[in-house]
């Protein structure tokens, strides 16, 4: 599978996740309102975009420690 495929919970909007995704829960401990699991927690997803600036600093946090460099902004404008 294509690691750099958006997965499909994601809400839509700018960031995501893509399938590179392995489960480890980082961005979720980062940005508990925005990035939720799926069912057998093997992969995040982003649940909410991001309501604040706060809200889309924590998910930039949450990018930035990301071990399998799997969140992503594509750059629209919500």
């Amino acid at each position: 599978m294509n690691p750099n495929v958006r997965i499909s919970e994601n809400a839509p909007g700018k960031f995501y996740v893509t399938s590179a995704c392995n489960g480890c829960g980082i961005c979720f401990s980062y940005a508990l309102q925005n990035f939720m699991y799926n069912n057998d927690a093997s992969y995040y997803f982003i649940y909410n975009q991001p309501a604040d600036e706060r809200e889309e600093a924590d998910i930039r946090r949450a990018m930035e420690v990301c071990p399998m460099s799997c969140i992503k902004d594509d750059g629209s404008v919500n």
